[in-house]
């Protein structure tokens, strides 16, 4: 008995494409707890954040308000103006950079 399989090859360059046009953006949230001294939270590298909330709190970004974002040029970092108070919970959206 013999057995063919055929498999039509795939183009990386044509899927990759496809990829990258897709609407659809892979988010997850990363989790954090505050400590009343450390101000600056680093995402695993990829990852951009998009929304930060702290003990249920959206906040508000930019130099003048409650975070700004920090990037090295391999991780994206929260970084808080006032030290988020001991054992608050910090809840970052982010994105697939």
């Amino acid at each position: 008995m013999t057995l063919t399989a055929r498999k039509d090859a795939i183009n990386l360059r044509e899927e990759l494409s496809r990829a990258k046009r897709s609407p659809e953006s892979r988010e997850e949230e990363f989790y954090f707890t505050g400590d009343a001294a450390e101000t600056a939270f680093k995402l695993p590298a990829g990852w951009k954040p998009k929304r930060v909330y702290l003990d249920g709190l959206k906040l508000r970004k930019g130099d003048a308000e409650d975070f700004s974002l920090s990037y090295d040029g391999f991780i994206h970092s929260v970084v808080f103006a006032v030290a988020p108070a001991d054992q608050a919970e910090i809840d970052v959206e982010a994105v697939l950079a």
